[in-house]
């Protein structure tokens, strides 16, 4: 009776078992990482197909045994990492509360609602600008104002919309420009 590729390559990995493990050892940094490629390398070499004739088995089991390693290393990079029951306490929840939620929900009327009250221009100037990140030139542009105008509708504009929103006049310390960029 003839004895298949894989069964033979298995017999080769258990008769160099402890030379194997001593070369991926070296080449994986540990002992423990040894032993458990090799397991799941015999493992593997016990499934799949039929394979073809293999002159170098002691060769081709260290060459699976190196494959085995980087698949199991990208699994390990891909899974999440299990996280002990014991320490889930320690996680923070970083999931907005009801009354977070609701306070976000309250300024973000607050914001529509000062810029509903702005001029036409100082809202266009606004939302193209500040929002969306277009030149000031286009604005004025489009305006058919100077630039200087458009930046001082800006500034006008975020005073307004921070002192709407209850926050300190960011322009008070002449620390902030309305620029060309």
């Amino acid at each position: 009776m003839t004895r298949s590729t894989r069964d033979l390559l298995r017999q080769t990995l258990a008769a160099s078992y402890g030379k194997l493990r001593q070369r991926l050892a070296r080449k994986l940094g540990s002992d423990a990482a040894a032993q458990e490629v090799l397991h799941e390398t015999w493992l593997r070499l016990g499934q799949g197909g039929e394979l073809g004739p293999v002159a170098n088995r002691e060769g081709y089991v260290y060459r699976a045994a190196i494959n085995t390693a980087h698949s199991i290393k990208l699994a390990d990079q891909r899974a999440p990492h299990a996280l002990d029951l014991g320490e889930a306490h320690e996680v923070p929840d970083e999931a907005p509360d009801a009354e977070r939620i609701l306070d976000a929900q309250d300024q973000v009327r607050r914001v529509h609602a000062a810029i509903a009250d702005l001029s036409a221009r100082q809202r266009d100037a606004f939302l193209h600008c500040v929002v969306q990140g277009q030149p000031i030139e286009a604005v004025a542009a489009r305006h058919g104002v100077t630039v200087r105008t458009i930046q001082g509708d800006l500034r006008a504009a975020i005073i307004h919309c921070a002192r709407r929103l209850g926050r300190k006049d960011i322009l008070a310390d002449r620390s902030f420009r309305v620029s060309r960029e």
